[in-house]
């Protein structure tokens, strides 16, 4: 709660997004599965696509692109959940099939 008391005091916004397999979940593909973390280790291989990352980045870029899919559903519902819903299977169970589409883009990676 420090993070959201930090926030409010500056002006800003926190939004819990669910973090459920978002090291084991391929941005690229969306294939999900424990082998991906080879070793439960740092490197990130997807078994489906291949792509190869550092596994931190890799949770951070899904984290990433469920917190683009909220907001995308506030700026067109105008109704915004601080807080997932995890008493409802039904609904966490709709919410991580959404996650699980949603892909990273090469084309909005900055370029080094």
């Amino acid at each position: 709660h420090m993070i959201a008391y930090k926030a409010q005091l500056s002006g800003s916004l926190v939004i819990t997004v669910d973090a459920n397999n978002t090291s084991k979940a391929c941005p690229m593909c969306g294939h999900t599965c424990d082998a991906n973390r080879p070793n439960k280790g740092l490197l990130f291989v997807c078994q489906k696509c291949h792509y190869t990352l550092h596994a931190d980045l890799v949770g951070a870029r899904n984290l990433a692109m469920r917190t683009v899919l909220i907001r995308q559903d506030w700026m067109s519902t105008g109704t915004l959940s601080e807080c997932p819903d995890v008493s409802d299977k039904e609904a966490k169970a709709e919410r991580l099939r959404r996650y699980s589409e949603v892909r990273w883009s090469l084309d909005t990676s900055p370029r080094s």
